[in-house]
């Protein structure tokens, strides 16, 4: 199993965008596919004073994060 960390960038409603780092824990499957085995997501919020904070995404985003992370196959290999 190989861990990965990405960014990503999440569409919650119509205009909002929500910054996300995503730490992927995957391996290759026989046919040589990305399976994702597990994933923690924190939303990135930047304070007046440039200091950044991390926040664990609420349980309701987990199911929309794993649909998005299917496209984003070459960043978590290529970031491992």
């Amino acid at each position: 199993m190989a861990e990965s960390t990405i960014n990503m960038e999440l569409q919650i409603g119509t205009y909002t965008e929500v910054p996300l780092e995503v730490e992927v824990q995957w391996s290759l499957n026989s046919m040589g596919e990305v399976d994702i085995d597990d994933f923690y997501a924190y939303y990135i919020a930047t304070e007046d004073s440039g200091h950044k904070t991390f926040e664990r995404i609420p349980y309701w985003m987990h199911k929309i994060v794993k649909v998005e992370l299917e496209e984003y196959h070459e960043d978590i290999v290529n970031n491992m």
